[in-house]
């Protein structure tokens, strides 16, 4: 939660993932992960999860998205 600042994180995260031509699968990850963790951050659990299992079938090892998962 830090400064408070995660809804405009989110926001921000939201607007980045849009835009998807052109840009490389690891900064499109790397996006997704971080609104995963703003959203758990945020108390949306679901919102979070979505995003995890996403992530999962785009790229399974990508950093603890498995553990997150449960998988």
């Amino acid at each position: 939660k830090g400064l408070g600042l995660c809804e405009g994180a989110r926001e921000v995260l939201t607007y980045a993932l849009r835009r998807r031509k052109d840009r490389p699968g690891e900064l499109l990850w790397a996006l997704r992960y971080e609104r995963a963790l703003v959203y758990e951050a945020l108390g949306q659990g679901r919102r979070a999860r979505a995003d995890w299992e996403k992530l999962y079938t785009e790229a399974p090892d990508y950093e603890d998205v498995e553990e997150r998962l449960g998988v």
